[in-house]
Order: C-alpha cells, then sequence, then structure tokens
C-alpha cells in the first residue's frame, strides 16, 4: 500500500467546543480549528490580514491559546491529549512542549512575573506554573488555586495587581484569589461565564454568561456593579474585550453581531 504524505492544509474555521481559542498580539491573531492553528499578519502594503503560518502539532482537539505579553513572536497552546506547546511564530516551529500534562488543559495564560513561566489548569485544578526554559522545565503547583468544587472554563491573572487571578467555572460562579489570602472569594451562579480583569480599577472584572447579558463585577465587595441586558432573547454574546485605546469601552461578539458598550 502507497503511502500518504501530507503537503499542505487549507484554512478552516474557528472551533466552537472551547472558549481561549482566539489570541491576538501587535500586527498579529490567531484562531484555533480542531487540529490546526491558523496565524494572520496584517500586510502594512494592502491593510489586510493574510495567513502566515499554520501550526499543526496537536493530535487531538486543541483547548486553549494564550499569546506572551513580552515577546510578541512566542504564543502557548493546550489539547486534549495532555501536551502544551509553545510556538514561535516567526520561525514557524514549536520552541518548546511539554507532554503528559496532568489532566486536560482547558485554559492557558502567561504568568505575570516571568516571560518563561506558563500557567495552565485542567478542570478542577490545581493551577500548575511550567518554567519552559529553566534547567529542567519544572512544573509547579500554585499553591492556594487547587481543590474547586466546580469544573473551570478560563482563567485570567490580573494585569496590574500582582497576584491576583479570577477563574470562572461551568456553573457561573467565580472564584477571585487575592495576594496573601489563602481562601478564595466566590460569587454567582448562572452559567458559563467568559471574563477580563478591568484595566481601570483593580477591582474590577468584566464578566458575561451566553444567555443572561454582561456584568461589571467588584471583584473586592463582591457585588455586581452594572449590569448589561441583551435587546432580544435571541442575542448571545460568546466573547467580550476591553477596547485598550478607549478606557472604559467594551466590545462583545456574539453569533451573528458585535455591539459596542460603554460601562463607566
Amino acid at each position: 500500500m502507497a503511502k500518504v504524505k501530507q503537503v499542505g492544509l487549507l484554512a478552516a474555521g474557528c472551533q466552537p467546543w472551547n472558549k481561549d481559542v482566539c489570541a491576538a498580539s501587535g500586527d498579529r491573531f490567531a484562531y484555533c480549528a480542531t487540529l490546526a492553528i491558523y496565524v494572520y499578519q496584517l500586510d502594512q502594503q494592502y491593510n489586510e490580514f493574510k495567513l502566515r503560518s499554520i501550526m499543526s502539532e496537536h493530535k487531538k482537539t486543541i483547548t486553549a491559546i494564550s499569546w506572551c505579553p513580552d515577546n510578541a513572536d512566542l504564543f502557548a497552546s493546550a489539547s486534549a491529549d495532555n501536551l502544551l506547546i509553545i510556538w514561535n511564530v516567526a520561525e514557524k516551529k514549536a520552541a518548546a512542549r511539554l507532554d503528559n500534562t496532568k489532566g486536560v488543559p482547558v485554559s492557558v495564560s502567561w504568568c505575570w512575573n516571568s516571560a518563561d513561566g506558563v500557567a495552565f489548569v485542567s478542570q478542577r485544578g490545581p493551577l500548575y506554573v511550567w518554567d519552559y526554559r529553566g534547567s529542567d522545565a519544572a512544573v509547579t503547583v500554585h499553591k492556594e488555586a487547587h481543590s474547586f468544587l466546580s469544573d473551570i472554563c478560563l482563567f485570567r491573572w490580573h494585569p496590574s495587581k500582582k497576584g491576583k487571578l479570577v477563574f470562572g467555572h461551568t456553573d457561573g460562579s467565580l472564584s477571585v484569589f487575592q495576594p496573601g489570602k489563602s481562601r478564595p472569594a466566590l460569587w454567582g451562579k448562572l452559567s458559563s461565564p467568559p471574563f477580563l480583569s478591568s484595566p481601570l480599577k483593580t477591582s474590577l472584572i468584566l464578566m458575561s454568561n451566553l444567555h443572561n447579558g454582561v456584568r461589571l463585577v467588584d471583584s473586592e465587595g463582591l457585588s455586581c456593579i452594572t449590569s448589561f441586558c441583551f435587546p432580544s432573547a435571541a442575542a448571545s454574546v460568546q466573547c467580550l474585550a476591553w477596547v485598550p485605546s478607549a478606557p472604559g469601552m467594551f466590545i462583545t461578539g456574539g453569533e451573528r453581531r458585535w455591539e459596542n458598550h460603554h460601562p463607566l
């Protein structure tokens, strides 16, 4: 029987099964299909994004990606085959890989205190930190982030307050970890929420649920400051992000449309 050799890949759509499957840095963005990651870059001459590379080392469904905030050429990806990969976009190849992670990573994020550290978490934790450039590529366990009561769907480090992070759970609750506190603060139970920490105040978290609108939550007082309702029952939020150039402005994306909001 003749052997079949892969000679190329065609661009596919973005997968709908996981939340952390799109990332951007500078003039590049990337999204995940089931088994491949597509990286686009802005062509300054024609003012349009063009496909630059396709990364396809994962053998099972890709579950999350995260772009390095300190190096625009690096991003991390995780998959259902218990694999974590650091990619070099400029060189179009894998720079490092971690096989046989404990549990399937559902969310990944670069650590606030190290350009070489990548944090990842599986369903109920714990949160692991991988120092991929260390002498022994050590994986350590976060001291407090473990033994959650509900499965995790994603997590975020706070962009300015060191050590603060928040987890979103599949039952709609949030777990907020504050530096120096051994127990997390818990808030809400609605449905699976994507969220981001506000860059305006250290205590604010912007979160949304699929069919329950968008809320601005005070993570210190564990209270909802502002709620934004959908114009119709058919509307939904699949993702959201702050607009860096317009303080207080955020954008949400649904199945059929994008909307802008100004909460503060």
